[in-house]
């Protein structure tokens, strides 16, 4: 931890709100939250990623004065609580639930002798920075991608963002990425060297470094726990919040080549590091930073070999396939809305199509000089400052013929897609531009 502090540096702030959570193995946390600014009321987040009933665990909600008197607090909902006006501490028990497939990824849990908490839903809503104090079971440690000072507690700048790793045993790898640090917290063991981690990550950050043109600001932070439990045929499972990149892997997995498994599922996750979190873009525009993210992701796990020609072209037939077997009825934008509560997963599948179909276009229309990658360069050198993510993003596709029509028809219109129509006369274009 002290290495990792030295490398972040220790945040210079004024007096913030300060958190101590205390952590039992069984997954109770005590967590008592002081100097904050007078209020009375006290929200926390009850939905997230279509995990609902988040802030049913939180219980025993207690409200203080500034001179630590008891004052009265009641619970109007799930989540909701009302104290008397001038609180500046509370305490309150979260009872964290045994993860499931559906939520394993999205909220705070700890199983056996390793668990993830993530603060968007442990604290309040609407907090600003905070710093963090954590007690840990024996044994027990702390990884996270914070700053720390020198009494050892976590700054948060955006605590909706902040992601803890605890648990035995943990390890902790450093590298360095053009001018910035990459950082690996593992948990568990592994089939592999921990050293695997940290040098495919450091490969594809490279790689969209030189994409995008674009440094991150925030020092990028990749946690490799074991999932905890059964998720079916899909041996793994993914969250990007902030700089933080949560993976969590079945070690027990028949994976041939871990290190091209790691690569293929970082090429997907890291880029989010850029997109959405380094853009300032509001709105829904999941279309875009999950579906050309997936293809984008394809791209690069060819170009950097982890996988090969044909994979490339069957991911695209898997996912053309998927979006066949189901209705397409909504522009991309409208089902980017309903993301998490229609269950359709078009905003992936017909998504990563139409980015495959603009890639496709503008080498064409370039002879190969450009590709989707200029996009992304594009973006980031014209959209700095808060703006509509929809807006933004459908101008710059719209600045060629074949961009225009593509999200006239696919993106903000609900045409379905025919790819063999579409395709029917490109196959040694196809050959040419993608397969040199």
């Amino acid at each position: 931890m002290g290495v990792w502090a030295s490398i972040f540096g220790v945040a210079s702030v004024q007096a913030r709100p300060e958190v101590r959570i205390s952590v039992a193995s069984s997954g109770e946390l005590r967590i008592r939250v002081k100097s904050l600014a007078p209020g009375s009321e006290w929200s926390f987040p009850n939905a997230y990623a279509g995990v609902l009933g988040i802030a049913e665990r939180v219980e025993e909600f207690q409200a203080f004065g500034p001179t630590g008197e008891k004052l009265d607090a009641t619970k109007l909902a799930s989540g909701e609580f009302r104290s008397q006006a001038g609180t500046t501490s509370i305490n309150y028990v979260v009872k964290l639930r045994p993860p499931t497939a559906a939520d394993v990824s999205h909220v705070s849990w700890i199983s056996g002798e390793s668990g993830v908490l993530m603060l968007a839903d442990l604290l309040p809503e609407r907090l600003p920075g905070v710093w963090v104090e954590i007690s840990l079971p024996p044994d027990w440690t702390c990884r996270t991608a914070a700053s720390t000072d020198s009494l050892g507690r976590y700054y948060f700048s955006q605590p909706e963002k902040g992601v803890l790793l605890v648990g035995r045993s943990l390890r902790t790898y450093t590298g360095p990425v053009r001018e910035n640090t990459l950082g690996c917290f593992v948990a568990g063991n592994w089939p592999f060297k921990d050293e695997v981690v940290l040098n495919a990550a450091t490969k594809v950050l490279e790689k969209y470094i030189a994409l995008t043109r674009f440094s991150l600001f925030v020092r990028p932070a990749v946690m490799l726990v074991p999932l905890p439990v059964a998720t079916g045929s899909v041996n793994w499972r993914a969250e990007t919040r902030g700089s933080t990149v949560v993976l969590l892997v079945d070690p027990r997995a028949a994976n041939k080549n871990w290190t091209a498994q790691l690569g293929i599922i970082f090429t997907h996750e890291l880029l989010h590091l850029w997109v959405p979190n380094s853009l300032l873009l509001e709105g829904d525009y999941d279309w875009f930073f999950e579906g050309f993210t997936l293809y984008t992701a394809l791209v690069t796990a060819l170009d950097l070999k982890f996988i090969d020609r044909r994979e490339f072209v069957a991911t695209l037939g898997r996912v053309y396939d998927s979006y066949l077997s189901r209705s397409d009825d909504l522009s991309l934008i409208d089902a980017s809305e309903r993301r998490w509560t229609s269950g359709n997963p078009v905003v992936y599948d017909k998504g990563m199509l139409v980015a495959f179909l603009y890639d496709l276009a503008i080498r064409r229309d370039s002879g190969g000089k450009l590709r989707l990658g200029n996009l992304y360069q594009k973006l980031f050198a014209e959209a700095p400052q808060p703006a509509n993510g929809n807006d933004v993003i459908i101008r710059l596709l719209s600045a060629t013929p074949a961009g225009a029509d593509l999200a006239k028809n696919y993106i903000e219109g609900q045409r379905e897609l025919d790819l063999k129509s579409l395709l029917a006369d490109q196959k040694q274009l196809l050959r040419s531009l993608y397969y040199r």
